[in-house]
């Protein structure tokens, strides 16, 4: 299990956070960049905190705020957005995947394989540079062609991320020698950062958008390269989920897109059929997608001339259709903005709105916007009821930029937009701050927007939005009370940063708040000390029966607390997996549990540990009579355990043969066990 040790190691943790924060994709880090900011500002308490977490098994993944980003061809992209503690965590597990699997890649890195490279534990970047790599992926094809392999094929696989199946995922972790411990966990992770919204739970997938996915991608992917290719009638070249296949025939061509496609449906990936065309190469320039070859005269000088500029757009873009989108894109990242190019761009957009993104960076260029310009920015944020995300990034483009009677216009208008309930989340966040700016937001709005069922990630937004807002400072004061408390992490993170920015010392007992909120105002030196730490069992005890439970279970346990505080946590794992084991698990906790009790009661008599049906023979005891409740359950969970096959291979009783319970009966021991914890709260033994 030195993997596990690896995963929750201080070292590891710290360096997950480092390649975090390096993380070369901008788009991501942005919806980030305050949160992260508010994370550093304890950072070393916290990745303390979270090691000590993943150590101790108590540590549990939030769901993630899912996006959906419009694609080309109209369907949707699922964008995944982890709090910042599961970033960490999550990354965390992939530097031991990128550990274990290194030593099997590296001898095909720029051979074979030329996305996502490891970049190796002391680099400030996980993956080595992307554009290197491209490069060198456009440098081995233009080299096969030179070669004489001019047929060639591309292979690509349809939704790769969305479909790799944890289970196969699994094989090749374990055939890389990581623990079934491991595996068990990462997956479990993994399980709820996939859920849908509606709380469906799949068993296949890796969230799109964090860094350390396309990592776990190539545990899989790698499947691919260990086939035997034959470097001297075949050149196989792969660049993320990506194969380019190049040959001097076609037969020996379509022998290899075969080979692929039983591949593909070993580990249960799926080509995308549409996409393979086997053609002889006559151009290898115009076969590759780059923007380097040829250079853009047009931006190659020192001092780019905007004319030129202009005019190459012009003709990239015929009759306002655009065919090469790279060549497209690149280009107008140096164009300054101006009326004529700004209504080309609109036209382009009102037909291809897949565009929306150079476009917004390209407005975002302006200081402040025209009024033409701005007229067709709210017109186009109003018109677009299909894609969210793309009125959320325009949205974003107009905030500074208004002003007079375009500001009054978006301000009266975008209102109607509010809809927190049913809007995506980064619709929902981008339009909470916009309102929040200019003061458009009534209190009774702010606490909906905040409710505890809303997405923690667009709570964080608009906490962050109300450092720079007009909200009465007694009223902030209220809503930080409220969050600081939050069940998630990044809310309760940053509701701490604001108050400690704000200079607010919410009236929340320090008890009650959460541990990463305690820990930011103690940083700031906003609350004098932390207090305590995370109970496992009563984070644990309040995810199985529905509430944290009023006993105190450090005095209560003493010297046993550790041991007990595993066992309720691996208890808690089984709940949702296997009520065999769950069974059997709990009977061991509750042999921990009623000692406990016995020792601080003092007239119950001597608890045999380790012996706990001798403890539960006899229904007239003093046990069964002052805790009735904790008897009956005490005794039903030990002698449904002695129905499962873990245990004996035949119920004494009965003589029966034993086997798997069933997972229904969980339910009606978790009510036993509500029962039981009432009666242990009225006790009150410490």
């Amino acid at each position: 299990m030195g993997d596990l040790r690896d995963l929750y190691s201080l070292d590891n943790v710290k360096r997950a956070w480092r390649w975090v924060l390096s993380n070369p994709d901008r788009s991501y880090k942005n919806h980030f960049r305050d949160a992260y900011a508010a994370y550093s500002t304890a950072e070393l308490p916290l990745l303390s905190d979270l090691s000590n977490r993943i150590r101790r098994g108590i540590f549990h993944p939030e769901s993630a705020c899912k996006i959906y980003l419009p694609k080309k061809s109209g369907v949707l992209r699922p964008y995944s957005l982890l709090c910042v503690d599961d970033q960490i965590a999550y990354q965390a597990a992939v530097n031991v995947c990128a550990d274990a699997l290194y030593p099997k890649a590296r001898q095909r890195y720029l051979v074979q394989v030329f996305g996502h490279l490891y970049a190796g534990r002391t680099s400030n970047w996980f993956y080595r540079k992307w554009s290197s790599g491209y490069a060198a992926f456009n440098l081995a094809a233009t080299s096969a062609f030179n070669s004489g392999y001019r047929y060639t094929a591309s292979f690509d696989l349809t939704a790769c991320y969305d479909s790799i199946d944890h289970k196969v995922l699994c094989h090749f972790l374990r055939e890389l020698r990581l623990s079934k411990e491991f595996c068990d966990r990462l997956t479990q992770w993994l399980s709820v950062w996939t859920a849908t919204e509606r709380n469906i739970f799949h068993g296949h997938g890796i969230p799109q958008g964090p860094l350390g996915s396309g990592m776990l991608s190539e545990v899989v992917l790698q499947h691919f390269d260990e086939y035997q290719w034959s470097p001297q009638t075949l050149k196989y070249l792969r660049y993320v989920d990506d194969i380019r296949l190049f040959a001097k025939d076609e037969k020996t061509l379509r022998k290899a897109l075969f080979r692929l496609d039983r591949l593909s449906k070993d580990v249960g990936l799926f080509p995308q059929s549409n996409k393979i065309n086997i053609h002889e190469v006559s151009d290898i320039r115009n076969e590759l997608k780059t923007v380097s070859q040829p250079i853009e005269s047009a931006v190659k000088a020192k001092i780019v001339d905007q004319g030129r500029i202009r005019a190459r757009l012009n003709a990239l873009s015929p009759r306002c259709r655009v065919d090469d989108s790279t060549r497209f894109k690149y280009v107008l990242a140096h164009a300054q903005p101006v009326a004529a190019l700004t209504a080309r761009l609109w036209k382009i957009y009102e037909h291809q709105p897949e565009f929306y993104e150079p476009i917004a960076r390209y407005l975002a260029r302006y200081k402040r916007m025209p009024k033409r310009a701005a007229n067709a920015l709210i017109q186009a944020i109003l018109a677009q009821d299909l894609y969210q995300t793309i009125a959320a990034t325009f949205i974003e483009v107009s905030r500074e930029r208004l002003r007079g009677r375009s500001f009054d216009v978006a301000r009266r208008r975008f209102k109607s937009l509010w809809k927190p309930k049913t809007n995506q989340a980064d619709l929902t966040a981008a339009l909470g701050r916009w309102l929040l700016s200019a003061d458009h937001l009534t209190s009774a709005q702010i606490d909906y927007a905040l409710r505890p069922q809303a997405k923690g990630w667009v709570k964080s937004q608009l906490l962050l939005e109300l450092r720079h807002s007009k909200v009465d400072p007694v009223r902030l004061t209220e809503i930080l009370d409220r969050t600081v408390r939050d069940p998630g992490f990044d809310a309760a993170l940053c509701a701490a940063y604001v108050a400690a920015l704000r200079g607010i010392r919410p009236n929340t007992p320090v008890a009650q708040m959460t541990p990463c909120a305690k820990t930011v105002l103690r940083e700031f030196g906003i609350i004098r000390r932390r207090r305590g730490s995370v109970c496992g069992i009563a984070d644990s005890l309040s995810s199985l029966i529905g509430w944290k439970p009023k006993v105190r279970w450090k005095p209560l346990f003493g010297a046993s607390y550790g041991r007990a505080e595993r066992q309720i946590v691996a208890c808690r794992g089984y709940a949702s997996t296997s009520a065999t084991e769950w069974v059997n698990a709990l009977d061991v906790f509750n042999d921990l549990l009623f000692h406990a009790v016995f020792t601080k009661d003092g007239g119950l008599g001597n608890w045999p540990a380790g012996n706990i049906g001798a403890a539960l023979n006899s229904p007239a005891s003093r046990f069964a009579k002052r805790y009735p409740r904790c008897y009956a359950y005490a005794c039903e969970t030990h002698d449904k355990r002695l129905e499962s096959w873990l245990s004996h291979p035949t119920v004494r009783k009965t003589g029966r043969k034993t086997g798997p319970l069933r997972f229904t009966y969980i339910r009606r021991s978790l009510g036993l066990l509500k029962a039981a914890i009432v009666e242990l709260e009225a006790a009150a033994l410490v």
